[in-house]
């Protein structure tokens, strides 16, 4: 997500902490800070579009830690007033770009736009927000993976995922 923050001038809007991630913190250059997810706001393409990141998993042997982060997020982003909610993901495969949704002709036209209809398991955070999203009768989710080599960092694969969206949504990314 860091390269949708840069092409958008995206805003920080707050930071999430939890008793449910890792017990660390990160140091970089010699600086700490507790691990905490970040939601950003930008204005592009017309839309409003508000982005979730971090780089890890809630503590997965706490079993209601991915439930609860996951369901705080949600409520966050539609207590803003937002009704379509897009997660990106990857998955070990080629270089295609699978999708998902819970609305049948929202998944069509993706289809239509080049994508495979996704196949199996997502689990983690990104799951979850899509399946606990989908529980909100007046919100629409759309899940879009790019098949990559390593899940856990893999640019090009995001890059390919950034440039489907872009081209099926309209954000004047600039990719």
């Amino acid at each position: 997500m860091e390269i949708i923050k840069e092409l958008t001038d995206a805003q920080l809007l707050c930071r999430v902490y939890s008793p449910y991630f890792p017990d660390q913190v990160q140091i970089e250059d010699g600086v700490y800070e507790l691990l905490h997810y970040e939601i950003h706001h930008a204005k592009t393409g017309g839309r409003d579009v508000f982005l979730l990141s971090g780089d890890f998993q809630p503590d997965f042997t706490v079993p209601e830690s991915s439930y609860t982060v996951a369901e705080g997020i949600v409520d966050y982003i539609v207590n803003l007033g937002c009704r379509r909610i897009l997660v990106v993901d990857g998955f070990i495969d080629s270089k295609d770009i699978a999708v998902t949704s819970n609305d049948l002709d929202i998944l069509s036209k993706l289809i239509k736009a080049g994508a495979k209809p996704y196949r199996g398991y997502l689990s983690g955070l990104a799951g979850l927000i899509l399946g606990l999203s989908a529980l909100r009768e007046d919100v629409i989710c759309v899940g879009v993976l790019a098949g990559c080599r390593n899940v856990k960092g893999d640019k090009a694969a995001s890059i390919r995922a950034l440039k489907f969206i872009d081209n099926v949504l309209g954000l004047d990314l600039n990719i």
